[in-house]
């Protein structure tokens, strides 16, 4: 999904306020509750709909919004490699959920493209079905709206089908005995030459 740079801004914009907010909400239930997982809402959407890079930015800023509520709600860090860690296991968990939300809105959008182009085909190809009426004597065919044609029209309309005519050995014989004959005696010729 393409946005301009105007929406990119507004999308960014937008996930820092609700990043302040959750880190607002973070800071006034003090450094004892842990509600890290609310970050997510924020990385999420900046990362559904502006890219994964900014998703990452997100989760960074995340990070610094859980360690700046943390020390302005007084938590004293006493054993630093402890809370390092602990900063490091936040930020994978985002960056994995980042990268996990990033891929499932390139296959959702992928898949909207591929539903776009079948439906497309689909509204191309013509196709027959159903009972098909058909006057047994000229073998004009009836259409939906009650006229008659001939069947090398009705198909050309509702298929892809193109014609080419011939003619048929019984028709051949019936219509140009002389014809007919003439080119059986010229196959019975090449089959008996064939044979030797």
């Amino acid at each position: 999904m393409k946005i301009s740079s105007k929406q990119k801004i507004i999308v960014i914009s937008a996930g820092m306020l609700l990043n302040m907010i959750v880190g607002s909400i973070d800071f006034l239930t003090g450094h004892d509750i842990g509600i890290a997982l609310f970050y997510l809402a924020p990385i999420g959407y900046v990362t559904w709909f502006h890219s994964r890079r900014a998703g990452y930015l997100m989760s960074v800023v995340g990070i610094m919004t859980i360690f700046l509520s943390d020390s302005l709600a007084g938590k004293i860090y006493r054993d630093l490699p402890t809370e390092v860690w602990n900063s490091l296991v936040h930020l994978g968990f985002f960056i994995v959920t980042t990268i996990l939300l990033s891929r499932l809105r390139s296959d959702l959008d992928e898949r909207t493209k591929i539903i776009a182009q079948l439906k497309k085909a689909l509204d191309e190809i013509k196709t027959l079905s159903g009972l098909l009426p058909i006057c047994a004597w000229c073998k004009k065919v009836r259409d939906d709206k009650g006229y008659w044609k001939q069947v090398e029209h009705y198909i050309a309309e509702h298929t892809e089908a193109e014609f080419t005519h011939g003619i048929c050995p019984d028709c051949l014989k019936k219509l140009e005995p002389e014809l007919y004959e003439k080119i059986a005696g010229q196959k019975e010729e090449m089959s008996r030459d064939e044979g030797d």
